[in-house]
């Protein structure tokens, strides 16, 4: 009997769910451009930043509300995490040209340069992964990744 659960308790341990195989490398992927921005001197940021803002925003700059929906997040969280990185010195307000009422988050020159190094970590990542993995089972896994999200994005459209 003990040897059955030994053997039932290392097949869950072993079996990885959908969720897992999407989340792992992306959860490993953020750690090392977490790891290498700390050691470029970057210690005053949190992971949760790269995936709420730093992908976002582009050079215009956006509206928190923008922000805030293309992160998948509340206001409330994303006015947070802006007024954080306002601190820290990456982002900027600034007034929008099209409604004085507003304002237009965008990244300083310090938040540039923070993306411009996350962005050469990403690079060096996929070389890594090029070179292991060879050029044509990196596109068939872009190939892939881009069916999955397609079908995912659909049922989220369709509720």
């Amino acid at each position: 009997m003990a040897d059955q659960k030994a053997t039932n308790e290392r097949a869950a341990e072993e079996h990885v769910t959908f969720g897992q195989l999407l989340r792992r490398p992306y959860e490993a992927l953020l750690a090392r451009i977490h790891a290498e921005g700390d050691a470029k001197g970057y210690t005053d940021t949190r992971v949760a930043w790269g995936t709420n803002v730093f992908e976002h925003v582009r050079e215009g700059g956006l509206r928190l509300t923008e922000l805030a929906e293309r992160s998948h997040t509340s206001k409330q969280a994303m006015r947070y995490t802006i007024s954080r990185l306002t601190a820290a010195g990456y982002v900027e307000h600034v007034p929008d040209p099209t409604d004085g009422r507003a304002k237009i988050i965008r990244f300083t020159e310090r938040g540039w340069q923070l993306r411009r190094d996350a962005d050469e970590v990403l690079a060096s990542i996929e070389y890594e992964c090029v070179r292991v993995l060879g050029g044509g089972k990196m596109r068939q896994f872009e190939a892939l990744m881009k069916e999955v999200s397609s079908v995912l994005e659909e049922n989220r459209a369709r509720g």
